[in-house]
């Protein structure tokens, strides 16, 4: 169970925990965490705010849980075809493309999520248990593949640290790109998503062809 929520003993209890959550879910997608009050979600979800109460820990509880949320929905998508990244015969350059656009596709769809839990969650690291570790972690190993897949192609000598660069840099380029979209200079905004996501894998590309 998420720190922030509450044990529930009975299956309607359960029943109201999931309304409740799937309530600030459909507020988040026109609204800021920080501008949505207990009473807004209590409303939407058809329940009193003592009902928040009895399951979640402050509406800050909720935030551990979206995070669970995001990651059950993250590990459906990586099962789904939509998610199986096809490179065979791939140059380095072209997988990296792929890579950007994949991730990018599955960042948009749970922008709403991925906004709450990165704008309130940063300073709440304790609530999140090992669920954020074991995001890093995947994300690291993808990119380790990538590198251990292209290792002809790539300058780096230090693959280690090329891979824990590259998933910092695509994590949060994409990360920043899907969230503040909307406040970015407007020669930004004018750069269509495939654009972006294609010109992202290609600074990719350039690190790992310069020679350390």
């Amino acid at each position: 169970m998420s720190q922030g929520a509450k044990k529930t003993h009975q299956g309607r209890s359960r029943k109201t925990r999931d309304k409740l959550l799937n309530a600030l879910e459909n507020l988040l997608v026109d609204n800021d965490f920080a501008d949505i009050s207990v009473n807004q979600i209590a409303s939407e979800a058809g329940v009193s705010p003592a009902s928040v109460y009895r399951r979640f820990d402050k509406k800050q509880g909720f935030i551990p849980v979206l995070f669970e949320l995001y990651l059950e929905r993250l590990n459906q998508w990586v099962k789904s075809p939509e998610a199986q990244l096809d490179i065979e015969g791939c140059s380095l350059r072209e997988a990296l493309k792929r890579l950007a656009r994949t991730t990018w596709r599955q960042m948009e769809q749970q922008t709403h999520i991925l906004r709450a839990i990165h704008l309130h969650g940063r300073n709440h690291l304790a609530l999140m248990g090992t669920s954020a570790d074991q995001f890093e972690a995947a994300m690291l190993s993808a990119m380790t593949m990538i590198i251990a897949l292209y290792d002809d192609e790539i300058e780096k000598t230090d693959h280690d640290k090329a891979a824990r660069m590259l998933a910092y840099y695509f994590n949060n380029i994409l990360l920043e790109r899907g969230l503040f979209k909307e406040q970015s200079a407007e020669w930004a905004k004018e750069i269509p998503d495939t654009d972006f996501t294609d010109e992202v894998a290609d600074f990719a590309y350039g690190y790992l062809q310069v020679k350390d």
